[in-house]
């Protein structure tokens, strides 16, 4: 049984199928953890857990393997961006952690993954780093990339923004989450997950490249950075996805004025993975918050234009609609 996935918008269509009820990020919450237990727990929770068990579920579920891990020899101890391609459900919460191991990895992620009680506090413990929703955590959240940068941190960004399940392609990401490394001038790197035949399975085996590390050229503006940066970034990932064997699903675009036939129109679950993730759809941007405010005061523009930077994460509405065909 062929499934197939027909889509508008490639930047704003979003197949995740979790139908969490998005909350707001409180204006409290705290970014950067300093409560000593907190942090004994999440370090316990993360290494002797979480990482054990991620390897074990991509592999035994993926067959996910990573290929040319040689090239972040020497960036570990100073952090650096880590970009991906958003192309699985509960394994994009999992593979970063793997790619920086044993460096933590801090995923961007949308306030989806906060929006649950108990999960959130794992999501918090996993390296989850939820993006503001309104101006005064759009303040806190720019304030704690930069402290994580400063700290040496990776920090991981999905700048496709929404995921679509075993997509063979590349989507045509803006540049704006690269501002980030195009600033601070920490190294940059990509992975890219293809997908490939098994002899005994249907569902594709999953391989892992990585790629970089690509810095800001000298002498360039930061714009300048951030395009240059993003295109290094999508033009490894383009090359990577040349490996991919196999379409296990297909994605049709959809015009306005046509309609996908009356045949079962099934849940994007279908496409999903066998267990759920903990961490929901890492995201990179969030653009259409804008300050309209003749008025405003200039560290408010600011912030506004961190704003734009990252808001794409929380953009609402999603128009796609999955067909399975038998």
């Amino acid at each position: 049984m062929d499934k197939v996935i027909y889509y508008k918008d490639e930047l704003n269509d979003d197949f995740a199928g979790n139908n969490i009820k998005t909350k707001d990020v409180p204006d409290n919450f705290v970014y950067i953890k300093k409560n000593p237990l907190w942090r004994v727990v999440a370090f316990l929770f993360y290494y002797v857990v979480a990482c054990p068990l991620v390897t074990a579920y991509n592999f035994l579920f993926h067959g996910e393997v990573i290929k040319n891990r040689r090239v972040l020899k020497g960036y570990r101890k100073n952090g650096y961006y880590l970009y991906g391609n958003h192309t699985m459900i509960a394994a994009d919460a999992f593979t970063p952690s793997r790619v920086a191991f044993p460096k933590k990895a801090n995923v961007i992620v949308n306030p989806d993954a906060f929006s649950i009680p108990v999960v959130s506090a794992m999501v918090g413990m996993l390296g989850g780093v939820p993006i503001g929703t309104n101006l005064r955590g759009m303040k806190k959240f720019t304030a704690a990339m930069t402290k994580y940068s400063e700290s040496k941190k990776v920090m991981m960004i999905y700048p496709e923004a929404h995921i679509w399940p075993y997509y063979t392609g590349i989507r045509p990401f803006k540049d704006v989450s690269f501002k980030y490394p195009a600033k601070d001038g920490r190294p940059v790197f990509c992975f890219t997950r293809i997908f490939k035949k098994r002899k005994f399975f249907r569902r594709p085996r999953v391989v892992v490249y990585i790629d970089g590390p690509f810095f800001p050229k000298d002498g360039a503006t930061v714009k300048e950075n951030q395009k240059y940066l993003r295109d290094c970034v999508y033009e490894a990932m383009k090359k990577r996805a040349l490996k991919n064997e196999i379409e296990y699903v297909k994605y049709v675009r959809q015009t306005e004025n046509e309609q996908p036939g009356q045949e079962f129109i099934a849940s994007v679950a279908a496409c999903a993975e066998p267990t759920s993730a903990i961490v929901t759809s890492a995201t990179a941007t969030r653009e259409d918050i804008a300050v309209t405010s003749a008025t405003a005061e200039t560290n408010t523009v600011a912030i506004a234009d961190d704003i734009n930077v990252m808001n794409a994460a929380v953009a609402a509405g999603t128009a796609g609609k999955v067909k399975i065909a038998e």
